[in-house]
């Protein structure tokens, strides 16, 4: 007899998240930014290299590779923690909208530092194509963090302290 509830139960019946899940969210949403504004020094040590010289550390990389490693374990908390479900009726455009921009975001997060490692370690050129996706990590980034600020403060809804205050 399996006594643990299944993922779907979870997620519907969890109220808030967890101090790790918000601890990781809001780090990893740090370090995003900053791997995004450091990415112009990743490529200039790329092209080093390339001409035969050499790059030292480069702040980038040891982010993107934070990043991938706290994606892993936020995504691992929240299989086994759940997350509160979408304000709003379910089924509704809005609520499904939200979902699928939260699937976009990890594939994104997961995907960007993938394309990285895939220039850095491995020589593919996908370089183009890691910095495109960060670009668009970055704007539906921005779209959640705006929608969450409209849900706080146009809609009142109390939407942005489930990500202040755990539960």
């Amino acid at each position: 007899m399996n006594d643990r509830p299944s993922l779907e139960s979870v997620l519907k019946t969890t109220t808030g998240y967890s101090g790790i899940q918000i601890a990781l969210h809001w780090l990893i949403a740090l370090l995003i930014a900053v791997a995004w504004f450091t990415g112009e020094g990743a490529g200039e040590a790329m092209e080093s290299i390339e001409e035969g010289g050499v790059a030292g550390f480069v702040p980038h990389v040891a982010i993107g590779l934070a990043i991938l490693a706290l994606v892993v374990v936020r995504v691992l908390v929240r299989l086994g923690r759940g997350a509160p479900a979408a304000p709003g009726v379910p089924g509704s455009l809005a609520v499904i909208a939200a979902d699928w921009g939260h699937r976009l975001i990890y594939l994104l997060m997961i995907a960007v530092p993938l394309g990285g490692i895939s220039t850095w370690f491995l020589g593919l050129d996908v370089g183009e194509l890691h910095g495109l996706a960060a670009n668009v990590l970055m704007i539906v980034t921005l779209g959640h963090a705006a929608m969450a600020l409209y849900h706080q403060y146009i809609v009142k809804d109390g939407l942005l302290r489930r990500m202040m205050r755990p539960a």
